[in-house]
């Protein structure tokens, strides 16, 4: 079960995406103690091209020596692999690390065919079952303020750990959403655990927390939409069951511009 973030993977690839994964991650661990991975997927060409990976492993140190110039006690571990697949590569780094966050940044969108990405986070999120957390360039100079978390099971722990990490750095705004279900009428799971989540939260977090109920028949839709509304900086969702907007499997950081503030971050229930 999730308790903090400690031991964070960061795929990088030298453009903006780096800058903005590793600017975002300092915010969430605010130097205490952790240790971040820099992973740096080397494509099958590599062995024919020698001076271009010397210069990329020059820029994995650099960025190393940057990080330890702001948090001295943070650790910086570098990973440089192989392979054809960059989804899988970060997906078996981060079990064999056993990472507690993977960050990924994401200048572009493919809101009409997403199988066409890279790398594809909410479904790294649902196969590793480790948190992730989708970050747009539009997030690298905004500081979170408001939070927006679906409330749909009985007592979503997962969630409520990671608000409490969220918030031991920054002083959220949360807002707490359930859904009415087709007939308008709120689901008595539902009722009972967001005024269960609401009290928990009102007692252990230093963050003002409110709730609100949503319409209409996709979820991931309404939230998008109560996110827009509420000017939120972050989503905190279940993958796939509350970021999948409809057909060619779109998710929500499918569709933000990369101009987005809004952080997507994807977290697995535990199983029962």
């Amino acid at each position: 079960m999730l308790a903090s973030f400690k031991n964070i993977l960061i795929p990088v690839d030298f453009t903006l995406n780096t800058e903005v994964a590793v600017t975002k991650t300092l915010e969430l661990i605010n130097g205490e103690g952790a240790t971040i991975h820099l992973l740096h997927v080397l494509g099958p060409a590599y062995p024919f091209a020698k001076e271009k990976l010397l210069l990329e492993e020059k820029k994995l140190i650099e960025w190393k020596e940057t990080i330890k110039d702001y948090y001295p006690e943070v650790s910086v571990q570098l990973w440089s692999v192989k392979s054809f697949s960059v989804q899988k590569a970060i997906r078996e780094k981060a079990q064999d690390i056993s990472a507690d966050l993977i960050v990924i940044a994401q200048t572009s969108r493919h809101n009409w065919m997403p199988v066409l990405k890279t790398v594809l986070p909410m479904r790294l999120a649902t196969s590793t079952r480790i948190a992730v957390l989708t970050v747009k360039p539009g997030a690298l100079h905004n500081r979170p303020k408001t939070i927006v978390v679906p409330i749909t099971d009985a007592m979503p722990e997962i969630k409520v750990r990671a608000l409490e990490s969220l918030c031991k750095n920054t002083r959220l705004n949360v807002h707490l959403v359930t859904f009415v279900d087709a007939r308008n009428v709120l689901p008595e799971i539902s009722a009972s655990a967001l005024l269960k989540v609401y009290q928990l939260l009102k007692a252990r977090l230093h963050c003002p927390v409110e709730y609100a109920v949503m319409h209409g028949q996709n979820k991931a839709k309404a939230l998008l939409q109560y996110a827009e509304k509420n000017n939120a900086d972050i989503l905190l969702v279940y993958p796939k069951k509350e970021t999948q907007l409809g057909w060619w499997n779109h998710h929500i950081p499918d569709v933000l511009p990369p101009e987005s503030k809004v952080q997507i971050l994807a977290v697995q229930p535990a199983v029962n």
